[in-house]
């Protein structure tokens, strides 16, 4: 029973203890947060990000106020490829490699399925992102 009492005040403060990050500026949908734009503060938001490690580097997905909390639900991995840039793609199977540009049809970041135009022949492939910015065509 003492074990039990113990054990529910260390839970109680560690959980009173722990860190929010929060912006000093509004985010802008689709920025990249840097670390000049949050910092971390004492006090539990819920649903907010408790480091800045996995904040700083992401994308907001939607606008984050200067003063609020950053909702892990609000952020996501940086973009690396924007929709209509042109990106390098190749295709490769059984020792055939094949390099050609293509047309991103969608945004996408590293490890992400996006479509994209071939536009030597102009059909609609699916690759996937690299972490180089190329694109990796699936058979």
């Amino acid at each position: 029973m003492r074990c039990l009492l113990i054990l529910a005040l260390v839970t109680t403060a560690a959980a009173a203890s722990a860190d929010s990050v929060f912006a000093l500026k509004t985010i802008r949908p689709r920025e990249v947060i840097t670390a000049q734009s949050v910092q971390l503060q004492k006090g539990q938001a819920p649903g907010a990000a408790q480091s800045l490690e996995n904040v700083i580097g992401a994308e907001a997905k939607r606008a984050i106020y200067a003063g609020r909390p950053v909702l892990t639900s609000n952020i996501t991995r940086a973009a690396l490829i924007e929709r209509n840039q042109i990106v390098a793609a190749t295709f490769s199977l059984n020792g055939l490699t094949i390099d050609t540009e293509a047309r991103a049809l969608e945004r996408g970041s590293v490890g992400d399925i996006i479509r994209a135009m071939n536009l030597t022949s102009r059909s609609t492939i699916r690759a996937e992102v690299l972490e180089d910015g190329r694109l990796k065509v699936l058979p």
